[in-house]
């Protein structure tokens, strides 16, 4: 009998959280999540949005890892890729 729960509890509360990218950016949804609202459904390049206007705001990987329910070490990745992007290193 297949086991129906998920591989890892991880995996499962990832996948909770982002969504699959339709090549659109909800400013609606991202803005929600930046301001720690309440949490919201993102996909990557939404998450990725949220997370510079939390950093851009003053925020740090901690309140960027709460707002957009990431590990702290998921952030830090984010954050590098945000700072080399935009040429702030």
């Amino acid at each position: 009998m297949p086991d129906s729960k998920p591989a890892s509890t991880t995996a499962w509360s990832r996948s909770r959280w982002v969504i699959p990218d339709d090549g659109i950016i909800d400013a609606v949804a991202v803005e929600v999540a930046a301001s720690g609202q309440r949490p919201v459904r993102l996909t990557c390049a939404e998450r990725r949005e949220a997370a510079a206007r939390i950093l851009a705001r003053g925020g740090t990987v901690g309140v960027v890892a709460k707002r957009l329910r990431m590990s702290g070490s998921a952030v830090r990745v984010l954050v590098a890729s945000i700072a080399e992007t935009e040429g702030l290193e």
